[in-house]
């Protein structure tokens, strides 16, 4: 037997107990792994499910066959222009900024300050509330 335990553990170790019981350790973690990964797919009927869901009118959700292409989520929809009259040139404080997500009609708001870095990706239930370097509101935008 070698007094070299794997390829973990490179230094060169004599009759360390405890270094055995880790590599059996390891070995013991990472094989049901190994075979969890070789098993097959499960049949839908075996796979535990939560509560039956609906969309947003109460109705039943037709439920996706195998090989189906998923549906598009309705998107959703924001209306600046709403909030953007009430809300230009007030002090942007959380009631305020709340306010302007909920007149809009967003999910999500964020507030974006004078050279800041944002992300481009665009969100259509998002709100973007545009303040100056006094936390002015200047404009309200969708994405």
């Amino acid at each position: 037997m070698s007094n070299r335990i794997g390829p973990l553990f490179p230094l060169r170790l004599r009759n360390l107990p405890a270094a055995r019981m880790l590599s059996g350790a390891v070995l013991a973690a990472t094989l049901p792994l190994a075979m969890a990964a070789c098993a097959g797919p499960r049949a839908a009927d075996e796979m535990s499910s939560s509560a039956p869901s609906s969309d947003d009118q109460g109705a039943a959700v037709k439920p996706i066959a195998v090989g189906e292409p998923h549906p598009m989520p309705a998107p959703r929809t924001c209306n600046a222009e709403a909030a953007k009259a009430a809300l230009v040139g007030k002090t942007a404080d959380t009631a305020t900024v709340e306010r302007a997500r909920t007149q809009a009609g967003g999910h999500t708001v964020r507030v974006l300050k004078p050279g800041q870095a944002i992300t481009k990706e665009y969100m259509d239930g998002r709100v973007n509330v545009h303040v100056d370097a006094n936390n002015v509101i200047v404009d309200v935008g969708c994405g």
